[in-house]
């Protein structure tokens, strides 16, 4: 195995995508974002499957990795609400200062770090459905559905055991998020 086996080198995202709090389906889903691995219609027609490069979130833009992951209208509009929902209140950056903002200012498992790493992991997953339903199921949800099913699996997962302290902060975010008060810690 050790002959065949690459080691490749770590990545500075690893721990925002590969935590303990994750939900699988979504850090798969992230995984494939920061690979570039997803097949947006910039890629497809480069590879001669469609003619079609505009945006399927009707904002008249080619829909590219960078433009989903949220310089469209769209998709900034749900990033900009579940920014709120964590608290955040700032401007939304190019995608990758997007990761690399996440990366400083969630590092750890504190009830917060992990409440904004899995908001960014089911926003992206959530934004990737919807833009797949609508290019082959032509179904469309409005931004607040995202929204609304981002907020339901972050709380789904966190309510279960969170280790939301009682502070301010950690208050504010738990009624945000509809997480349950019951198990907050004393620090």
């Amino acid at each position: 195995w050790q002959g065949i086996h690459t080691v490749s080198s770590a990545v500075a995202w690893h721990s925002l995508v590969w935590h303990p709090k994750g939900i699988p389906k979504h850090a798969f889903c992230f995984w494939l974002t920061l690979r570039g691995a997803h097949r947006t219609r910039d890629k497809l027609v480069a590879m001669g499957v469609t003619h079609h490069t505009s945006c399927l979130f009707n904002c008249g833009e080619p829909e590219t990795l960078d433009h989903l992951f949220f310089h469209c209208p769209f998709s900034s509009r749900v990033w900009l609400e579940v920014l709120a929902l964590c608290n955040l209140v700032r401007p939304i950056l190019p995608s990758a200062d997007e990761v690399d903002w996440m990366i400083i200012h969630s590092p750890g498992t504190m009830f917060h770090h992990s409440l904004r790493k899995l908001a960014m992991a089911a926003t992206i997953f959530h934004l990737w459905i919807e833009r797949n339903n609508r290019c082959f199921s032509n179904r469309f949800l409005p931004h607040r559905e995202l929204v609304q099913r981002v907020r339901q699996d972050v709380e789904g997962k966190l309510a279960a055991g969170n280790n939301a302290q009682r502070c301010d902060h950690h208050h504010n975010l738990c009624v945000n998020w509809g997480i349950p008060l019951l198990d907050i810690q004393e620090y």
